[in-house]
């Protein structure tokens, strides 16, 4: 199974869904409806189809991805590196990241084109999986988990460095036992670190 179906499966999953779900219901408190929103690291557009409502341009770097993507969404996808965005400077109100910072070697990089991209007073949502976690943890040491592509598997180094390119906070949500969702903020049981914080002005 290539890795595009094996996304695909687990986004259509009913724990899949839920994850989302909850990921895309944090990302919605933090931007505003009429913001233009970037969202870096889109996949298959899982967030995408969970803001109708919201101008959002999703980006990846993998074809296939993208592809998928714009069979399943009807937002504008553009292929595209983190390190090297295709988008024009100071041009979105918001940039979100889920689950994609953590898997990318060259953080400096992204986050010096995430801040460029974005408008000043703008809004960077960066969540990401917490190494601290019980449920990341295990995964981690799980053969053939995707968790095992994760270059950084400090979440709260990486937390700290993308708190140097913007003024905002960390916090810890979505718990996750057993395929279970619950609401949690204990940093051994939320399996999502999120840097929440605007551009300065």
């Amino acid at each position: 199974m290539s890795d595009v179906e094996s996304f695909i499966r687990f986004c259509e999953s009913e724990f899949g869904t839920a994850v989302m779900d909850r990921e895309a219901a944090y990302v919605k408190q933090h931007v505003d409806t009429d913001d233009r929103i970037l969202d870096v690291g889109c996949g298959i557009g899982s967030l995408e189809e969970r803001f109708p409502d919201h101008e959002m341009i999703g980006v990846d770097r993998s074809e296939a991805i993208i592809q998928a993507a714009q069979d399943r969404v009807t937002a504008p996808f553009v292929l595209g590196d983190a390190t090297a965005l295709p988008i024009a400077a100071a041009s979105v109100d918001a940039v979100v990241s889920v689950s994609t910072l953590e898997f990318i070697p060259d953080i400096g990089a992204v986050l010096a084109e995430a801040t460029r991209v974005l408008a000043p007073g703008g809004t960077l949502v960066a969540l990401m999986l917490n190494t601290r976690s019980e449920y990341v943890q295990s995964n981690l040491q799980r053969e053939g988990s995707y968790f095992q592509r994760m270059v950084h598997r400090d979440s709260e180094a990486l937390a700290d460095t993308i708190l140097e390119y913007i003024e905002g906070d960390q916090e810890f949500f979505l718990g996750i036992s057993d395929e279970q969702v619950f609401e949690s903020t204990d940093p051994s049981k939320a399996a999502i670190s999120a840097v929440v914080g605007t551009l300065p002005e």
